[in-house]
């Protein structure tokens, strides 16, 4: 795909000239060399580097202005220019939206707050100020023309949940504020939160917190290192079939984990986030943010009367849940794009609040029925296809795929794969990191984990990037690739913009309908059933929502929800306000179709689209159709058609389908799709600022789900954090 901006485009001609570049206008200084001078006064700014590219690269990726379409997002801030940095403890929390300019490093038009909100909504603040509350960090990118009146902003926001659970909104959205922007169009506002006990929101999710309740930057380093020290300890276990000791070694960790997380628990009583941390709290929390803003925008001493929004059914193509032409307001409505988790937190809120519903596009849908039993193994069925297209697409496309070698047909390379595993499983590479004359060992498990996370979530991207690995690897070269950071960079007080916290394992856990507390037999079975889905069960077993919460003991003080796959009485379907947009790739690697297709039956006239595309969201590769329904059913209200089943029992029907312009190691002819596109009312910068968001949800991906201790973390969260530039 070309870029905007000629002058990003590569001199090279023909095929070999894929690149892949960062995404930077030429003429800007590099992002680095902002962030470097104005980071130069602060005290230990290697640490903060070492660190932030470890946990928090997103912070560090940031564009400085330089999209080329940054000039057409905003007119500009609502108030006086944003301070470069923000500190979130700097913002003073309120049970009303108050805005203030913020995180000028990522551009001109942000805005945050903290939101006050009930921790116990059977405990609401009107009743005492002694309730426990949670202030949730938001960050709002302004639609154009905003000002300081309320009532030039948009009748209800745009917010936005990268997944998880436990994944930040507000790092995802202000990372890509402008490329969110100016995809969605700039009459929205763009809101990007952190749920309860995430990220900059307040408590923190954090079982390494000091049990005597000291805080400050000494009680948050002492917590920081003992959970470095915790995450290093486990490094050599591996994989749950790494050993026939490993499940034994990761269940007791698991336990350990959720002792300690009892502890803190215990030590915060009625106070503590832990007990209400269940996807049902988050919803609530999604409520909140609409009424405030509601209320916010009736302060305005200018507000017009609500004007409706039109739900429009344009010929046979497409439909709504209005064909007689209603008017429909989205005031007091939830719009809403959730991603993977994010779609269950979506769907969590249309069964509660089914007619807040304004707008809700579910993107990479997790089954609900699964998600809150126990364990959740069919989510991985489509995995394994995912990585046969690997070999596939590295032998047709020869030398540009670095791990192909002359005359290779797929299992030429398959089989070279898995020699190159074999040898790191018998040998792990022994590799001293840069920079800091501190050893480390690349295993086996840490390649594994590398090709499912960062090369079956995004292949366009992630592909090309695993093939250097792997011949990095099979060259016994990983040394040159190879980075982290040693135990004596760590030392003294340590200054984190969003500090690492326990909100996957607290939400994923809180939202099981049944606990999960099998011993190593039991666990062997759950993993043996897992393993006849795909042969990633053991990297999927391992994590947090799966194996992390055997042997939790923390009690929600809410429910889950009810979902399940065989209640004793169907459940009649959930009539929302407005039809639900439901989105899923042909192949994903977690959220596969036929469970987005189950989803779509929970809801009345849901609409389905599916894109014929491969891995984690649709978001994982660039399509002018997708792109076209995502906007004309945000900004328009059109509905594509529901989906046309076969029958009550099978997911065979009809629906719309949707093909992608990139494939792995792939230069398009732009200009031969640019005429479909047109027709769809969409160019080639919407279809850029999308693979913008797609770079951005890898390296949110990478940071969150690769391991603290994996040495090739950093390489891939940079490398996934670059977007494919074509001739």
């Amino acid at each position: 795909m070309r870029p905007i901006d000629p002058d990003r485009a590569s001199p090279l001609k023909g095929e070999d000239s894929y690149l892949i570049r960062p995404l930077q206008s030429s003429g800007a200084q590099p992002w680095w060399s902002r962030i470097r001078e104005h980071l130069r006064t602060w005290r230990y700014v290697y640490v903060l580097f070492a660190v932030l590219a470890l946990y928090s690269n997103p912070i560090i990726r940031a564009r400085y202005q330089g999209d080329s379409h940054d000039t057409v997002v905003s007119e500009g801030p609502i108030s006086e220019s944003a301070p470069f940095w923000t500190e979130w403890l700097d913002i003073t929390p309120s049970e009303k939206l108050q805005w203030q300019s913020c995180f000028g490093i990522y551009g001109p038009n942000l805005q945050c707050a903290r939101l006050t909100v009930p921790m116990d909504y059977g405990r609401p603040l009107n009743e005492s100020a002694d309730h426990p509350k949670v202030h949730l960090a938001l960050v709002m990118v302004t639609g154009a023309g905003r000002t300081q009146d309320p009532s030039t902003y948009a009748e209800s926001p745009l917010l936005i949940n990268p997944g998880g659970p436990g994944g930040s909104g507000v790092l995802f959205t202000q990372s890509r504020a402008s490329s969110f922007q100016f995809l969605v169009g700039d009459q929205n506002d763009v809101i990007g939160f952190d749920p309860r006990g995430v990220g900059a929101s307040t408590p923190k999710a954090d079982c390494f917190a000091s049990p005597n309740g000291s805080d400050g930057v000494s009680g948050r380093n002492i917590g920081y290192m003992n959970r470095l020290a915790w995450l290093v300890s486990g490094q050599e276990i591996g994989l749950t079939n790494s050993s026939n000791v490993a499940l034994n070694k990761l269940n007791a960790r698991a336990k350990a984990m959720a002792k300690l997380c009892r502890r803190v628990d215990e030590s915060e009583g009625d106070g503590s986030i832990f007990r209400h941390m269940s996807t049902p709290n988050s919803a609530r929390d999604m409520l909140s943010i609409v009424h405030a803003w509601d209320e916010w925008k009736s302060s305005s001493q200018t507000a017009q009367p609500t004007q409706p929004v039109v739900a429009h059914s344009p010929g046979d193509q497409q439909t709504s849940d209005d064909s007689a032409g209603n008017k429909t307001s989205l005031r007091g409505k939830l719009v809403y794009w959730g991603f993977s988790y994010g779609t269950f937190l979506g769907a969590t809120f249309a069964s509660m609040f089914p007619d807040k519903v304004g707008r809700i596009v579910l993107d990479g849908v997790v089954h609900a029925d699964h998600y809150v039993n126990p364990t959740w193994e069919s989510s991985i069925g489509d995995a394994d296809a995912i990585w046969d297209k690997f070999f596939t697409y590295c032998a047709e496309r020869g030398p540009l795929c670095k791990f192909h070698r002359a005359g290779d047909d797929p299992e030429d390379i398959r089989e070279r794969f898995h020699e190159t595993l074999s040898s790191l499983e018998e040998q792990p590479a022994s590799v001293i990191l840069p920079d800091t004359n501190f050893p480390a060992l690349v295993t086996a498990s840490d390649v594994k984990k590398s090709v499912f996370f960062a090369g079956l979530y995004a292949p366009i991207v992630g592909f090309p990037v695993i093939a250097e690995l792997l011949d990095y690897a099979y060259n016994d070269r990983l040394g040159e690739i190879a980075k982290g950071a040693s135990p004596a960079t760590l030392c003294g007080n340590i200054t984190l913009p969003v500090w690492p916290d326990d909100a996957m394992r607290g939400i994923a856990c809180s939202d099981k309908r049944r606990p999960l507390n099998k011993d190593v037999t039991g666990l062997q079975g759950l993993f043996e059933k897992a393993a006849t889905h795909s042969w990633f069960a053991d990297v999927w077993f391992g994590t947090d929502p799966v194996l992390g919460c055997n042997g939790w003991e923390i009690e929600s003080k809410e429910p889950p929800m009810r979902w399940g796959d065989h209640p004793a009485h169907k459940p009649a379907l959930i009539e929302t306000s407005f039809p639900i947009l439901v989105l899923s790739n042909t192949l994903d690697p977690v959220t596969p179709l036929s469970h987005a297709l189950e989803m779509t039956r929970k809801f009345a006239n849901a609409s389905f689209v599916e894109q014929d595309g491969i891995g984690h969201c649709t978001i994982s590769c660039v399509s002018a159709c997708t792109i076209t329904h995502l906007r004309a059913y945000l900004n328009e209200g059109i509905v594509p058609p529901p989906p046309k089943f076969s029958s009550d029992s099978s997911n065979d029907g009809q629906w719309p389908t949707c093909q992608c312009f990139d494939k792995p190691w792939t230069a398009l002819d732009f200009e031969a799709e640019e005429s479909d596109s047109s027709r769809l009312s969409v160019n080639r910068s919407h279809m850029q600022a999308y693979e913008e968001l797609r770079a951005q949800f890898s390296t949110s991906t990478l940071s969150q789900l690769l391991d603290y201790n994996n040495p090739l973390k950093t390489y891939l969260v940079e490398r996934s954090g670059l977007t494919a530039s074509y001739p």
